[in-house]
């Protein structure tokens, strides 16, 4: 009888390991990000024969269904960087040349020339140049001032701590973390302490957020030689407007392309190959069944946090309504960790083309806090707290004057940083 069930017991406990070890890579992947998907995703198509690579269904962009492998919304590719028109310009550069030359007034296109050549191998100025007096100094500066219209955030600072600042100030505004700033210009030297949460005055969380805008969005290198897009990564997620309504999608194994090997997958072999081919097709299988799952909780949770910021993703902070990941796991019978684990660092591309860090759609005060900041930048600003505090309640905004008080600090804080 004990003999009868050992290879019973055997085969239940590797059951249970394999479950395990499964539900370890499914935490690991939900936690990954765009990026770190794909480096995976290549290589186990290199290292793996069961698994296919085809052309996949829809741009890693904008979510549209492609059209003989372009994307007919946004021009993308099913690739994970764009690949580009042959016609178009040869890299970044090249664009951001043409697009500063056509800024500038007539005659004046050499100065545009003249800043470009000076970038460095990331795209960044020489601190000297911003600094050249007279005539020719202020059609240098007219010039500088149209390529950083053109260019990607931080392109042509003078060093990199500017670069990283402009890169910070343009995600605080449009959707990300207003915190950035603050960290950028203020904490880069001690991002790890255990205490800089208390210190700023913000939570764990807040603070969480905004490290993960910074680890992943932000880059040391804003236009780097090479070809356009290089090293640029798709969102986690795509918010799509399709007949007025916000439709969330989130790429899946089919969608990227990816599929097992049916062939091989049923191709008679000798017992000792079909062991090897039988290994190779259930690593396969598992990954699809990760990168599935991912796509699903993804879609799942965003469209969760939409249901209560759609004005937020039409209309801006001024529209932010309060929501916690807790209130969202809840809603979807999911653990909160998994919640956290999948908006940690994920970023949304919604309709207007913008990019937010997926952590963005959650919070509790950004409605407020961008009241108090609009009423303390009005032409008529109130002259206390309490004053600010009474008008807020007049429109319907009913804070505590010390959190008034606090509010407006920070919003002070974040703008110095901006200036």
């Amino acid at each position: 009888m004990e003999g009868g069930s050992e290879p019973a017991l055997r085969v239940e406990l590797e059951q249970r390991f394999q479950l395990t070890g499964t539900a370890q890579q499914l935490i690991a992947m939900l936690a990954s990000r765009q990026t770190d998907v794909d480096a995976a995703v290549d290589a186990h198509v290199d290292a793996n024969p069961a698994l296919v690579r085809r052309a996949p269904r829809r741009c890693r962009w904008c979510a549209a269904a492609l059209e003989r492998g372009r994307c007919p919304a946004c021009s993308g590719t099913g690739a994970d960087v764009r690949e580009l028109d042959p016609a178009a310009p040869v890299d970044a550069r090249d664009q951001v040349l043409q697009e500063a030359r056509a800024l500038v007034p007539a005659g004046h296109e050499g100065d545009v020339d003249l800043v470009m050549a000076l970038l460095d191998g990331r795209g960044l100025l020489p601190a000297g140049v911003a600094g050249i007096g007279g005539p020719q100094g202020e059609r240098l500066r007219v010039a500088l001032d149209a390529v950083r219209a053109v260019a990607p955030p931080g392109t042509a600072e003078p060093d990199l701590r500017a670069c990283l600042l402009a890169q910070a100030r343009w995600h605080a505004e449009h959707g990300g973390p207003a915190l950035l700033v603050t960290l950028v210009r203020d904490h880069l030297e001690d991002l790890g302490d255990d205490d800089l949460a208390g210190r700023l005055g913000v939570t764990p969380s807040e603070l969480s957020d905004a490290r993960a805008v910074l680890r992943t969005r932000l880059t040391v290198a804003p236009l780097p030689l090479g070809r356009d897009d290089a090293g640029l990564a798709p969102p986690d997620v795509v918010v799509r407007e399709v007949q007025g309504r916000l439709v969330v999608e989130a790429l899946d194994a089919g969608d990227l392309g990816l599929t097992v090997d049916d062939e091989l997958a049923t191709l008679p072999l000798g017992a000792e190959a079909a062991q090897w081919r039988d290994a190779h097709v259930a690593d396969a299988r598992r990954l699809l069944y990760l990168l599935d799952r991912r796509a699903d909780t993804l879609r799942r949770v965003t469209a969760a946090a939409l249901e209560v910021q759609e004005d937020f993703v039409r209309h801006g902070r001024a529209a932010h309504r309060p929501l916690t990941r807790a209130q969202v796991a809840e809603r979807l019978g999911l653990h909160p960790s998994t919640v956290s684990r999948v908006v940690h660092g994920a970023v949304v591309a919604v309709p207007d083309r913008r990019v937010l860090p997926l952590a963005a759609f959650f919070g509790t005060a950004e409605a407020p806090r961008e009241a108090v900041a609009r009423l303390f930048a009005s032409d008529d600003p109130p002259h206390s707290d309490d004053e600010a505090r009474a008008r807020l309640a007049a429109q319907g905004v009913h804070l505590a004057r010390r959190t008034v008080a606090k509010y407006r600090a920070a919003e002070r804080r974040h703008g110095a940083g901006a200036t």
